[in-house]
């Protein structure tokens, strides 16, 4: 059975996908971006839009009683990779040990005027 994640701390984007799913033990999240509630971008440089981002993650893990501490993998789409070294030191502090497995994959853009989208895989808690 496959249980649809939303969280009210997340913009509800009208597109037709779910902010995450939940199937057996493994959570999926769709594509996180540095949005605030109301859609709108937070911040113009890398370490405010990761917080964000990891900010966004963590609310929709936590409507399927999960967290942070439960995530396997990241893949994260940086619009410059100039912003690579800056990009690590925010993902380094907020996320805890062990660190998830992760690709980090230059784009030349993303649906949304944003720097960064994460997509995470976790496990139930």
């Amino acid at each position: 059975m496959v249980k649809q994640l939303q969280s009210d701390a997340v913009f509800d984007d009208p597109a037709p996908y779910s902010q995450g799913i939940i199937h057996g033990e493994t959570i999926r999240l769709a594509g996180q971006v540095p949005d605030n509630s109301d859609g709108e971008i937070v911040g113009d440089d890398i370490e405010t839009q990761t917080r964000q981002a990891v900010s966004n993650v963590e609310a929709v893990l936590n409507e399927a009683g999960s967290s942070l501490e439960s995530v396997v993998s990241v893949t994260a789409y940086l619009t410059d990779m100039d912003d690579f070294e800056a990009f690590n030191r925010v993902y380094a502090e907020l996320f805890p040990d062990p660190k998830p497995a992760r690709t980090t994959v230059g784009v030349t853009g993303l649906a949304v005027d944003a720097r960064l989208e994460l997509q995470v895989t976790a496990v139930v808690e």
